[in-house]
Protein backbone atom coordinates (compact mmCIF):
# COMPACT_ATOMS: atom_id res chain seq x y z
CA UNK A 1 0.00 0.00 0.00
CA UNK A 2 1.67 3.12 -1.38
CA UNK A 3 -0.67 5.29 0.59
CA UNK A 4 -3.03 5.11 4.17
CA UNK A 5 -5.83 7.87 4.12
CA UNK A 6 -7.72 8.27 7.87
CA UNK A 7 -10.08 10.57 8.64
CA UNK A 8 -10.28 11.80 12.14
CA UNK A 9 -13.31 13.05 14.32
CA UNK A 10 -13.16 14.19 17.47
CA UNK A 11 -15.47 14.98 20.41
CA UNK A 12 -18.88 13.69 18.36
CA UNK A 13 -20.87 13.60 22.39
CA UNK A 14 -23.47 11.69 20.96
CA UNK A 15 -26.72 10.03 22.83
CA UNK A 16 -29.72 8.67 21.84
CA UNK A 17 -31.56 11.09 24.97
CA UNK A 18 -29.78 13.90 24.80
CA UNK A 19 -29.13 14.00 20.42
CA UNK A 20 -28.44 17.65 19.50
CA UNK A 21 -25.19 16.59 18.04
CA UNK A 22 -26.55 14.10 16.00
CA UNK A 23 -26.26 15.89 12.72
CA UNK A 24 -23.30 16.83 12.95
CA UNK A 25 -22.22 13.15 13.29
CA UNK A 26 -24.31 12.57 10.06
CA UNK A 27 -22.02 15.74 8.18
CA UNK A 28 -18.66 13.91 9.07
CA UNK A 29 -20.78 10.50 8.04
CA UNK A 30 -21.35 11.91 4.71
CA UNK A 31 -17.98 13.65 3.97
CA UNK A 32 -16.93 10.48 5.12
CA UNK A 33 -18.86 8.43 2.54
CA UNK A 34 -17.46 10.95 -0.56
CA UNK A 35 -13.82 10.74 0.30
CA UNK A 36 -13.65 7.08 1.37
CA UNK A 37 -10.72 6.43 3.42
CA UNK A 38 -9.12 3.64 4.43
CA UNK A 39 -9.75 4.27 8.18
CA UNK A 40 -11.62 6.60 10.42
CA UNK A 41 -9.75 7.33 13.86
CA UNK A 42 -12.58 8.52 16.76
CA UNK A 43 -10.11 10.56 18.73
CA UNK A 44 -12.65 10.29 22.24
CA UNK A 45 -15.41 11.88 23.50
CA UNK A 46 -17.82 10.01 21.41
CA UNK A 47 -20.66 9.77 23.99
CA UNK A 48 -22.19 12.93 25.75
CA UNK A 49 -21.86 11.34 29.09
CA UNK A 50 -21.46 7.55 29.57
CA UNK A 51 -20.43 7.53 32.55
CA UNK A 52 -24.32 8.58 33.66
CA UNK A 53 -25.83 7.20 30.42
CA UNK A 54 -24.47 3.39 29.67
CA UNK A 55 -26.27 4.29 26.54
CA UNK A 56 -24.93 6.53 24.94
CA UNK A 57 -21.99 4.41 24.01
CA UNK A 58 -24.43 1.89 22.72
CA UNK A 59 -26.10 4.45 20.56
CA UNK A 60 -22.26 5.83 19.14
CA UNK A 61 -21.49 2.72 18.75
CA UNK A 62 -24.97 1.95 16.70
CA UNK A 63 -24.07 5.37 14.55
CA UNK A 64 -20.45 4.75 13.95
CA UNK A 65 -21.25 0.89 12.94
CA UNK A 66 -23.14 3.11 9.65
CA UNK A 67 -19.40 4.35 8.33
CA UNK A 68 -18.59 3.22 4.83
CA UNK A 69 -14.98 3.23 5.89
CA UNK A 70 -13.36 0.76 8.84
CA UNK A 71 -12.70 2.62 12.59
CA UNK A 72 -10.51 2.87 15.45
CA UNK A 73 -11.97 4.49 18.64
CA UNK A 74 -9.70 5.90 21.63
CA UNK A 75 -11.80 6.55 24.74
CA UNK A 76 -12.27 10.00 26.29
CA UNK A 77 -13.41 11.59 29.34
CA UNK A 78 -16.91 11.72 28.63
CA UNK A 79 -16.61 7.44 27.57
CA UNK A 80 -14.60 6.22 30.44
CA UNK A 81 -14.47 8.61 33.31
CA UNK A 82 -11.60 11.18 33.52
CA UNK A 83 -7.63 11.24 34.68
CA UNK A 84 -6.42 12.98 37.77
CA UNK A 85 -4.47 15.75 36.86
CA UNK A 86 -1.16 18.14 38.05
CA UNK A 87 -2.04 20.06 41.58
CA UNK A 88 -3.72 17.54 42.73
CA UNK A 89 -6.81 17.90 40.72
CA UNK A 90 -9.36 14.95 41.02
CA UNK A 91 -11.97 14.73 38.66
CA UNK A 92 -15.81 14.77 39.66
CA UNK A 93 -15.98 11.04 37.02
CA UNK A 94 -12.69 9.52 37.51
CA UNK A 95 -12.04 6.96 35.03
CA UNK A 96 -12.30 3.30 36.60
CA UNK A 97 -11.79 -0.27 35.01
CA UNK A 98 -16.00 -0.59 35.00
CA UNK A 99 -16.23 2.19 32.53
CA UNK A 100 -13.25 1.13 30.57
CA UNK A 101 -15.00 -2.59 30.00
CA UNK A 102 -17.91 -0.95 29.02
CA UNK A 103 -16.00 0.83 26.43
CA UNK A 104 -14.05 -1.90 25.40
CA UNK A 105 -17.01 -4.17 25.02
CA UNK A 106 -18.28 -1.41 22.11
CA UNK A 107 -15.19 -0.31 21.10
CA UNK A 108 -12.33 -2.73 21.60
CA UNK A 109 -8.75 -1.98 23.20
CA UNK A 110 -8.02 1.27 24.87
CA UNK A 111 -4.63 0.85 22.64
CA UNK A 112 -3.79 -0.20 19.68
CA UNK A 113 -1.77 -0.26 16.15
CA UNK A 114 -1.68 -0.31 12.92
CA UNK A 115 1.14 -0.72 10.23
CA UNK A 116 0.51 1.28 6.43
CA UNK A 117 1.97 2.87 3.95
CA UNK A 118 4.98 2.28 6.07
CA UNK A 119 4.00 4.02 8.77
CA UNK A 120 3.36 2.83 12.68
CA UNK A 121 0.26 4.16 13.77
CA UNK A 122 -0.82 3.72 17.70
CA UNK A 123 -4.02 4.94 19.22
CA UNK A 124 -3.36 5.52 23.25
CA UNK A 125 -5.77 6.00 26.21
CA UNK A 126 -5.23 9.55 27.57
CA UNK A 127 -7.81 8.59 30.50
CA UNK A 128 -5.48 6.14 32.37
CA UNK A 129 -2.17 8.72 32.76
CA UNK A 130 -2.07 8.93 36.84
CA UNK A 131 -5.09 6.81 37.12
CA UNK A 132 -3.21 4.15 39.39
CA UNK A 133 -5.35 1.58 37.57
CA UNK A 134 -3.09 -1.70 36.35
CA UNK A 135 -4.12 -0.25 32.62
CA UNK A 136 -2.11 2.51 32.99
CA UNK A 137 1.21 0.61 33.81
CA UNK A 138 0.19 -1.95 31.07
CA UNK A 139 0.20 0.69 28.57
CA UNK A 140 3.09 2.22 29.26
CA UNK A 141 5.20 -1.14 28.94
CA UNK A 142 3.16 -1.88 25.72
CA UNK A 143 4.19 1.64 24.36
CA UNK A 144 7.65 1.13 25.53
CA UNK A 145 7.92 -1.72 23.97
CA UNK A 146 6.17 -0.86 20.57
CA UNK A 147 8.13 2.50 20.10
CA UNK A 148 11.28 0.68 20.51
CA UNK A 149 11.15 -1.83 18.24
CA UNK A 150 9.11 0.23 15.72
CA UNK A 151 12.44 -0.23 13.48
CA UNK A 152 13.01 3.23 12.51
CA UNK A 153 9.47 3.77 10.58
CA UNK A 154 7.72 7.01 11.69
CA UNK A 155 5.36 6.55 13.98
CA UNK A 156 2.22 8.90 14.33
CA UNK A 157 0.23 8.58 17.55
CA UNK A 158 -3.68 9.01 17.87
CA UNK A 159 -4.46 10.39 21.58
CA UNK A 160 -7.51 12.08 23.53
CA UNK A 161 -5.76 14.88 25.15
CA UNK A 162 -2.84 17.22 23.52
CA UNK A 163 0.38 16.81 25.09
CA UNK A 164 0.95 20.00 25.98
CA UNK A 165 0.13 23.78 24.57
CA UNK A 166 3.39 24.89 23.27
CA UNK A 167 6.22 22.55 25.39
CA UNK A 168 6.58 19.77 27.11
CA UNK A 169 7.64 21.14 30.22
CA UNK A 170 4.91 23.58 30.19
CA UNK A 171 2.57 23.61 32.99
CA UNK A 172 -0.89 23.20 32.34
CA UNK A 173 -2.95 26.41 32.54
CA UNK A 174 -6.22 24.07 32.85
CA UNK A 175 -5.18 20.85 34.79
CA UNK A 176 -8.06 18.18 32.69
CA UNK A 177 -6.96 19.68 29.48
CA UNK A 178 -3.22 18.16 28.79
CA UNK A 179 -1.86 14.86 29.83
CA UNK A 180 -0.38 15.64 33.30
CA UNK A 181 3.44 16.60 33.76
CA UNK A 182 4.82 13.25 34.93
CA UNK A 183 3.38 10.90 32.38
CA UNK A 184 4.03 13.78 29.61
CA UNK A 185 7.22 13.60 30.83
CA UNK A 186 7.89 9.74 29.93
CA UNK A 187 6.13 9.73 26.96
CA UNK A 188 8.24 12.57 25.51
CA UNK A 189 11.02 9.55 26.70
CA UNK A 190 9.54 7.23 25.27
CA UNK A 191 9.06 8.74 21.93
CA UNK A 192 12.62 10.17 21.94
CA UNK A 193 13.15 6.41 21.35
CA UNK A 194 11.31 6.30 17.93
CA UNK A 195 10.98 8.38 14.74
CA UNK A 196 7.37 10.00 16.07
CA UNK A 197 6.51 12.64 13.55
CA UNK A 198 2.64 13.24 14.28
CA UNK A 199 0.75 13.46 17.56
CA UNK A 200 -3.24 14.00 16.97
CA UNK A 201 -5.76 14.42 19.48
CA UNK A 202 -9.05 15.97 20.03
CA UNK A 203 -10.76 17.01 23.65
CA UNK A 204 -10.06 20.46 23.41
CA UNK A 205 -12.70 21.66 20.88
CA UNK A 206 -10.17 23.78 18.87
CA UNK A 207 -8.10 23.09 15.95
CA UNK A 208 -4.65 23.95 15.96
CA UNK A 209 -1.73 22.63 14.11
CA UNK A 210 2.27 23.26 15.08
CA UNK A 211 5.52 21.59 15.28
CA UNK A 212 7.74 21.75 18.27
CA UNK A 213 10.91 19.56 17.73
CA UNK A 214 10.36 18.21 14.80
CA UNK A 215 6.76 16.55 16.24
CA UNK A 216 3.88 17.62 14.20
CA UNK A 217 1.07 18.22 16.89
CA UNK A 218 -2.43 18.37 15.42
CA UNK A 219 -5.17 19.24 17.48
CA UNK A 220 -8.67 17.90 16.03
CA UNK A 221 -11.67 20.40 16.29
CA UNK A 222 -14.56 18.76 17.75
CA UNK A 223 -17.63 17.67 15.52
CA UNK A 224 -20.15 18.60 18.23
CA UNK A 225 -19.52 21.80 19.33
CA UNK A 226 -17.17 24.93 20.16
CA UNK A 227 -16.73 26.77 23.50
CA UNK A 228 -17.63 30.77 23.63
CA UNK A 229 -14.53 32.84 24.57
CA UNK A 230 -15.93 33.68 28.22
CA UNK A 231 -16.16 30.16 29.11
CA UNK A 232 -12.94 28.63 27.14
CA UNK A 233 -10.00 31.01 26.55
CA UNK A 234 -9.25 31.08 22.54
CA UNK A 235 -5.88 29.14 21.65
CA UNK A 236 -7.08 27.80 18.35
CA UNK A 237 -9.63 27.67 15.61
CA UNK A 238 -13.78 27.75 16.96
CA UNK A 239 -15.19 26.21 14.58
CA UNK A 240 -16.68 22.24 14.00
CA UNK A 241 -14.67 20.05 11.57
CA UNK A 242 -12.52 16.78 11.29
CA UNK A 243 -8.99 16.01 9.76
CA UNK A 244 -8.03 13.94 6.82
CA UNK A 245 -4.33 12.73 6.47
CA UNK A 246 -2.73 10.56 3.51
CA UNK A 247 0.39 8.65 4.94
CA UNK A 248 2.78 8.04 2.57
CA UNK A 249 6.32 6.57 2.59
CA UNK A 250 7.22 10.30 2.04
CA UNK A 251 5.56 11.87 5.02
CA UNK A 252 1.94 12.89 5.80
CA UNK A 253 -0.34 15.51 4.96
CA UNK A 254 -2.71 17.19 6.87
CA UNK A 255 -6.00 18.94 5.74
CA UNK A 256 -8.34 20.48 8.49
CA UNK A 257 -11.71 20.63 7.03
CA UNK A 258 -14.81 22.27 8.58
CA UNK A 259 -18.11 21.71 6.21
CA UNK A 260 -20.52 24.10 6.08
CA UNK A 261 -23.34 22.00 6.85
CA UNK A 262 -22.08 21.74 10.58
CA UNK A 263 -24.05 23.44 12.68
CA UNK A 264 -21.78 25.56 15.08
CA UNK A 265 -24.50 25.54 18.35
CA UNK A 266 -24.67 28.29 20.41
CA UNK A 267 -23.78 27.69 24.26
CA UNK A 268 -27.31 26.60 25.31
CA UNK A 269 -27.56 23.41 23.23
CA UNK A 270 -24.27 22.60 25.02
CA UNK A 271 -25.87 23.21 28.69
CA UNK A 272 -29.15 21.54 27.25
CA UNK A 273 -26.95 18.61 26.95
CA UNK A 274 -24.96 18.78 29.99
CA UNK A 275 -28.54 19.53 32.19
Amino acid sequence: MTQFRIAQISDTHLSRQKNQFVGNFEVAAERIATQRPDLVVHSGDIAVEATQRPDDLAFANELMAGLVAPYRAIAGNHDIGDNPGDGGYMPKKPVNDDFIAGYEALFGPSQWQIDAAGWCILGLNAELFLSGLAGEASQERWLDETLSQSGGKPVAIFCHKPLFLAQVEEPADVPYRYVPMAPRRKLAEMMAKADVRLFACGHVHQSRDHVVDGIRHVWGPATAFTLPDAVQPRVGTKRCGMVEYVFTHDGVTVETVFPDAMVQHDYDAVRAAYA
